[in-house]
């Protein structure tokens, strides 16, 4: 039997890497599973603040029934992608050619993440079918609920990857 060499740094007895196709596909499945679970939460988070927006003010938003609400489900992602494809190519503009202090690094990610959920906030109001939109007063609520929502949400998810990391340098 022939001995293994094992270079230095790495062990021998743990292996994080899939080896076997099964072992791949099932990796894929649950990475996929766990996209879509968030996916769905955030979009689950994205309609309560739209419905609740929606109750508080009435006027505002007026929906046929329960069927917009799945179309608004089914519309989150690609609008979420249109609002991104516009957004983040301007967040790196804004950074590359700024060069901003880390605290104007911070403000800046902010006030594009708002815009990007406004953005998205729109584009469901008015291309969701069933949904009758008065006022953009429900995208404004979902989008300020999201940028007081991101700090929580990043200190609890995001403090063991920090941790990690050392934090992500402003470029």
């Amino acid at each position: 039997m022939e001995a293994r060499s094992v270079p230095e740094g790495e062990s021998n007895n743990v292996d994080d890497e899939p080896s076997t196709p099964g072992e791949k596909r099932l990796a894929r499945a649950v990475v996929g599973g766990l996209v879509l679970l968030v996916a769905a939460l955030v979009g689950l988070l994205f309609l309560l603040v739209l419905l609740v927006t929606a109750t508080v003010f009435p006027g505002a938003v007026e929906l046929d029934g329960l069927a917009p609400v799945f179309w608004a489900l089914l519309l989150l992602a690609p609008c979420s992608v249109i609002a991104m494809a516009i957004t983040v190519p301007a967040r790196r503009l804004v950074r590359v050619t700024f060069t901003p202090s880390p605290a104007i690094a911070r403000l800046s990610d902010a006030a594009f993440g708002w815009l990007s959920a406004f953005l998205v906030g729109v584009m469901l109001l008015e291309w969701t079918p069933g949904v009758h939109a008065h006022s953009v007063l429900p995208a404004v609520a979902v989008a300020t609920v999201g940028l007081v929502l991101e700090p929580l949400v990043e200190r609890v998810g995001g403090s063991k990857a920090k941790g990690d990391r050392g934090g992500t340098p402003a470029r």
